[in-house]
């Protein structure tokens, strides 16, 4: 009997078809996770898999970052499913705690990679959030990019007793994070708590509106500059969005106050780019910038675009912040756009830049800065007399706390000799025009500028320094 050889051919086929068949898998990453105090273990149930909303075979895996994924081959068609952390009373749910419907996905075959968010857990961690913090619409239409989006509000202790005042607004990016740490993706920045603190102790009281992020959508909306790995382009539709048509809703139906003068807008991260750009770019709605650990890295056209703004015509204040553990270039960048506003003119004393160190990029750094950034936005420090020191042409060296910069005429060769009123030499600059230069942060009081040309005495003046 003879042996019928196999066609190599058909061989080839048949292996290229299993190999196909095999590597026919959906891979399920997820990109963002509501923060827990542990790490939980999360799973996939849907019509592939009975329902079960604890299979082992359906666990999702953790990498060495914390990221979660789950690589399957489910049956051609569509599929449904949700993600829960083990049982259906821990199935996810949106960001304010209701039930959403199955996710949907039309598998066709082929190997095929999905990038997905958990909004929140049902069940997770009891709401933390002040009585004061109201959910003012779960679905708040953004008709400016065809989105809805859930808007809190943080209404202070005396709104409802005093019913005739009217309130200094902040607007606040990623809202989720703000107030709730069963709604917060990594812990939240506990602003109602530091408020109510405030009212208690100080009767200091402001209206807080949180924004929440779009999610998958949270780049392209934070950014009007498009990188081309991470998308981005959408932040002028954002910001139209808050000005025209989410601020003249909270001004109709709160007591606000609406000048520019009483309304700040304020994020972290990607939230802080978009509130320094919302802001120069918006003047006549916002005066007050809070910029956490903002990215500026995101584009390096915010740096150009910033330097063809009317700096010097400006009367933002603007507060910036970076850790130094935060990592990559994160205090430079903020240390550049520091010296960039500075350089084109603004206003010194309405500038405050702060490297904290050891602090990171996370929303327990933010939740202790807030209080120091808000209360410097909203102090009564900045005064005519202090605006009109900074423009004033008799004075030729501007300083802002420890920050100095040179504002005088030309000035070829020359040194500033920095000494105190009794005559003891500090230190010694060379003149950068408009380039600042940092005191040590020991120099505090009444200091004397002697600016010298050639050996030539040419200028004496004294300043203030705020220890």
């Amino acid at each position: 009997m003879s042996i019928r050889t196999p066609n190599p051919i058909h061989f080839i086929i048949w292996l290229l078809l299993l190999t196909a068949e095999l590597s026919a898998q959906l891979t399920i990453k997820i990109d963002a996770i509501p923060a827990l105090p542990t790490m939980p273990n999360v799973y996939l149930a849907g019509n592939f898999n009975g329902w079960n909303p604890g299979l082992s075979s359906y666990e999702l895996k953790k990498d060495d970052a914390g990221t979660y994924s789950i690589t399957f081959t489910p049956p051609v068609g569509n599929l449904e499913f949700k993600f829960t952390m083990g049982s259906w009373a821990t199935v996810e749910t949106n960001i304010t705690g209701a039930d959403i419907a199955n996710r949907k996905f039309v598998y066709n075959g082929t190997p095929t990679n999905l990038h997905l968010s958990i909004a929140a857990w049902k069940g997770a961690i009891v709401s933390t959030a002040s009585p004061n913090v109201v959910l003012l619409n779960n679905q708040f239409p953004v008709a400016s990019l065809n989105r809805t989006r859930a808007i809190w509000l943080y209404l202070p202790p005396s709104y409802h007793i005093d019913t005739t005042r009217m309130y200094p607004v902040v607007y606040m990016l990623d809202g989720q994070n703000l107030f709730d740490a069963a709604l917060a993706y990594a812990g939240e920045w506990k602003v109602d708590e530091s408020l109510d603190q405030w009212h208690q102790n100080e009767q200091m009281d402001f209206i807080v509106v949180g924004i929440a992020n779009g999610e998958s959508q949270r780049l392209n909306e934070y950014s009007p500059w498009v990188n081309p790995q991470y998308g981005g382009g959408e932040g002028a539709l954002f910001l139209q969005f808050i000005t025209e048509e989410l601020k003249p809703y909270i001004d109709a139906h709160y007591r606000t106050k609406t000048e520019a003068a009483s309304t700040a807008i304020a994020g972290s991260s990607m939230g802080g780019l978009f509130s320094f750009y919302a802001g120069f770019q918006r003047p006549d709605v916002f005066s007050k910038i809070g910029a956490f650990s903002s990215s500026f890295w995101f584009s390096p056209m915010v740096f150009t675009w910033i330097a063809q703004q009317p700096l010097g015509t400006l009367n933002n204040k603007v507060y910036l912040t970076a850790g130094t553990a935060e990592g990559s270039t994160q205090v430079a960048d903020m240390l550049k756009m520091r010296d960039l506003l500075i350089q084109k003119g603004f206003n010194v004393y309405h500038l405050k830049a702060d490297t904290d160190t050891g602090k990171g990029h996370n929303e327990s750094y933010w939740a202790e800065k807030f209080p120091v950034v808000l209360r410097w936005l909203f102090e009564e420090g900045t005064t005519a007399s202090k605006q009109q020191t900074a423009y004033d042409p008799s004075r030729w060296i501007q300083c802002a706390d420890s920050t100095c910069r040179y504002i005088g005429p030309d000035c070829h060769q020359c040194n500033i000799y920095i000494s105190d009123v009794s005559g003891k030499h500090l230190c010694t600059w060379m003149v950068n025009a408009n380039t600042p230069f940092e005191l040590p942060p020991h120099y505090s009081g009444v200091l004397v500028f002697t600016i010298i040309q050639d050996g030539k005495l040419i200028h004496t003046e004294k300043g203030l320094i705020k220890p």
